[in-house]
């Protein structure tokens, strides 16, 4: 199921060229991963989420200067039965969130598996963030920041802590990879899931840009 967002502007950007991206969302079962992006494309927080089953298909806009990053997102299911699908929805992927939980140390140490998986078979230059989820649980928490910190930096991940619940650096998570991937200057009037390419710039193959900078 697609369902577009509104398009959120970063320091007031005006529209240039727009490139399209394919992140994925990996971690375990009820971590959050539905929750942050439900919280990133509509503004909004269920406290009872249903499982995703196999893996839900969205897509956000975000605009940083003169350059328009519309994010294909594919939120994958975090049930064991269905990990082994993970593959055919990061392949070609230029991003992915590794979510886990931090009040479970057993979802911190599954998200590393995830983060050797992405390193060995995904897109040698994928750009991987680690989010913590749940820091508003922090009385709770399992997982300290510090812990999780170290781990990121020794695997040139992006790491923060969120809350898809209070909003806490859920749009910045999105941001800073939004900011660290390469803007290609390559044209294609393909779509970018599953291209493997660094980007596609839609610049010239999309004239209806009803998702650009300029429009809310």
């Amino acid at each position: 199921m697609a369902t577009r967002g509104g398009v959120q502007r970063v320091n007031g950007s005006t529209q240039g060229k727009i490139f399209q991206y394919k992140l994925v969302l990996l971690g375990e079962s009820a971590v959050g991963k539905s929750s942050l992006v439900l919280r990133f494309v509509k503004g909004q927080f269920h406290e009872y989420q249903e499982s995703t089953i196999g893996a839900a298909f969205l897509t956000q806009t975000l605009c940083l200067d003169d350059t328009t990053v519309k994010f294909e997102i594919w939120d994958t299911a975090g049930q064991e039965r269905y990990q082994s699908l993970a593959p055919m929805y990061y392949r070609g992927a230029q991003a992915a969130i590794v979510v886990y939980d931090i009040t479970n140390q057993d979802t911190f140490n599954r998200a590393k598996t995830w983060v050797k998986e992405l390193q060995r078979q995904a897109s040698p230059n994928i750009v991987i963030a680690l989010a913590g989820n749940k820091s508003d649980l922090a009385r709770k928490r399992a997982v300290e920041m510090e812990q999780a910190q170290v781990y990121a930096e020794e695997n040139n991940l992006l790491f923060m802590e969120t809350s898809a619940k209070t909003a806490m650096n859920v749009n910045e998570i999105f941001l800073e990879i939004a900011k660290k991937l390469p803007k290609s200057d390559q044209s294609s009037a393909g779509g970018g899931s599953g291209s493997g390419r660094p980007g596609v710039d839609l610049t010239q193959s999309s004239q209806n840009t009803s998702s650009g900078c300029c429009k809310s």
